[in-house]
């Protein structure tokens, strides 16, 4: 059985009951709790993977949601109602696994599941911010090379290479060296 904890929050006690029986067959420790008690609880189990069953998309569930997100918490969601209007009060988003109330598949598959949708969504995200880093530190290199080109005349050639140059001898990334050159240039062009 793993070891991982499973925390349960339902919108009703006997909901949340039947919930823990049917992820007793698979799991050593289930706790449930309260919507009150969420976030404590996600604090005291750090390692917890959510299993939320809900009435139908509300308020409260796009809360949870959101929690889960922030924390990175692997969340399983099985709503009991689910039409065309209540699917825009959920959450936009791929870090969370929807199961339907009937389903009678083992929940053991679906908790595992929403670990590795969780995983991959960490994955992403990580994906997109060194994206966004190098982005950022292109955008820097040009606005130096830019600025090589304008105030020492060099074509754009000469001044990237210039650029390389002096990172690889001082072993800086080229995105340091271009913006210690920038912030050199505009204090002496101030």
């Amino acid at each position: 059985m793993p070891k991982t904890p499973v925390l349960v929050c339902c919108d009703s006690i006997a909901e949340q009951a039947h919930i823990s029986a049917r992820l007793a067959q698979d799991f050593d420790k289930i706790m449930g709790c309260q919507l009150s008690q969420l976030e404590s609880m996600l604090q005291k189990e750090p390692s917890s993977t959510l299993v939320i069953s809900w009435q139908q998309p509300c308020a409260e569930l796009s809360l949870i949601i959101d929690v889960a997100k922030q924390k990175k918490r692997p969340l399983l969601v099985i709503l009991k109602q689910l039409n065309n209007a209540d699917i825009n009060r959920l959450p936009f988003g791929n870090d969370y696994v929807l199961l339907p109330h009937d389903s009678q598949f083992s929940l053991n598959a679906w908790v595992i599941h929403a670990r590795q949708v969780r995983e991959k969504s960490i994955q992403d995200e990580q994906k997109i911010a060194a994206l966004n880093l190098k982005i950022e530190e292109r955008k820097v290199v040009e606005k130096a090379k830019g600025l090589l080109m304008k105030h020492h005349h060099l074509d754009e050639q000469t001044a990237f290479a210039a650029l390389r140059k002096s990172a690889m001898q001082s072993s800086l990334s080229l995105g340091q060296v271009a913006k210690n050159l920038i912030n050199t240039l505009e204090s002496i062009h101030c």
